[in-house]
């Protein structure tokens, strides 16, 4: 896990001191799992199973979050807008 803390500086002007477990780093690239070459029996199979992997993993994600209060403290940051910034791995 990654953990990223650093000062934001809001459109507003006002700073804070954020820390982070980052769960998407900013790219420009599109980031997935490649199914172009699977037969597509496979492909409607997969498909069933990944969604059901996602959905357990979604609700167990909530629900740990609701456990810690920590249900609508999700939020995007702007790189630009990121000064002293320190990463460590946890």
């Amino acid at each position: 896990m990654k953990l990223v803390e650093f000062k934001y500086k809001k459109a507003d002007g006002s700073v804070s001191d954020r820390a982070v477990l980052e769960l998407v780093t900013p790219s420009v690239h599109l980031e997935g799992i490649d199914v172009s070459q699977m037969p597509v029996e496979d492909y409607a199979e997969f498909v069933v199973d990944f969604a059901q992997l996602k959905n357990a993993q979604h609700s167990a994600t909530m629900q740990l979050l609701a456990d810690y209060d920590l249900k609508t403290n999700y939020r995007r940051f702007l790189p630009a807008q990121m000064s002293d910034i320190k990463i460590e791995h946890i």
